[in-house]
């Protein structure tokens, strides 16, 4: 994937140097940019945030647990029998392997509400990048992040604008 993109690069610049080729339009763009500033991904990234504030409140009430019960484990262990000792003991590597389970199953969690809720900001901005394209005569339009880009030119820089068609995007399929 690398490679193929820098080799479609690099082609694109040799045929513009090219005195029969005519100059490509370029573009780039940082899609994580514009889906924190979009209203669309704000509006996505506050309901994500609540979720992660109820998940997050639920694991530090069982590590709280967690840390209470091992506290009193440490202080008792000496006035217990081993056998109550070690039950004991195994009863709080229970609770520890239940609450590693569950903050496992909170980062899949957040993972798929993460997946779920910009799954359709993708889609909308991969309809409007190809849109833009067409109508603003862009031959190639690149990710930022992109691996094998290192650098370009603000004057490329799409992004800002991408946040703008999206934004009236957005307001009309709202209403």
């Amino acid at each position: 994937m690398k490679r193929l993109a820098i080799l479609i690069v690099f082609g694109i610049l040799l045929l513009s140097t090219n005195s029969w080729a005519t100059e490509a339009k370029i573009g780039v763009v940082d899609i994580q940019t514009v889906v924190r500033n979009s209203q669309a991904g704000q509006e996505a990234l506050k309901k994500l945030q609540a979720k992660f504030e109820t998940l997050k409140a639920k694991l530090q009430k069982k590590e709280s647990e967690l840390r209470k019960f091992k506290t009193e484990l440490e202080k008792k262990a000496p006035l217990l029998s081993p056998e109550a000792r070690k039950e004991k003991e195994r009863e709080y590597q229970k609770m520890l392997r239940e609450y590693q389970a569950a903050r496992e199953d909170a980062q899949f969690e957040m993972k798929q509400e993460e997946e779920k809720a910009l799954k359709p900001i993708m889609q909308d901005l991969d309809k409007i990048i190809k849109d833009m394209a067409k109508k603003e005569g862009y031959d190639l339009i690149l990710e930022k992040r992109m691996p094998g880009l290192y650098w370009a030119s603000e004057k490329i820089d799409i992004t800002k604008h991408l946040i703008e068609l999206y934004n009236k995007y957005w307001t009309t399929k709202k209403k």
